[in-house]
């Protein structure tokens, strides 16, 4: 399986809770029917940062595929297509506003009881 973690920043002209309407109820369902996409899950966060050094974070998705070739054939879509012009309305469009990142290993410490 590969995953990837997309940290996410809104663009300033949007408001929260315009922001997580659209990437909850608009954005992800999109990625629901893209084949290639295994899992999709939104993490809407409220940054609580101590200083101004950085940008606040809006959010983190997590999405997996069965290998990096599908995650580049998923991206060929039209239905990727559309959601990147969603995307692009709502999210800055650089490393500071949308990073995506590969998980290399997951280490489980705690894990959660049944």
């Amino acid at each position: 399986m590969f995953t990837i973690l997309v940290v996410v920043r809104k663009k300033p002209e949007v408001s929260q809770d315009e922001f997580r309407r659209i990437w909850k109820d608009v954005y992800g369902p999109l990625y629901q029917k893209i084949p290639q996409v295994l899992a999709y899950k939104q993490y809407h966060l409220t940054d609580r940062r101590k200083d101004d050094a950085e940008d606040p974070i809006d959010g983190v998705a997590i999405m997996s595929f069965d290998s990096e070739a599908d995650m580049h054939a998923a991206w060929k879509t039209e239905i990727y297509k559309e959601a990147s012009k969603i995307r692009e309305s709502i999210m800055r469009e650089t490393a500071v506003g949308v990073h995506v990142t590969a998980v290399d290993e997951i280490v489980k410490i705690i894990s959660p009881s049944p």
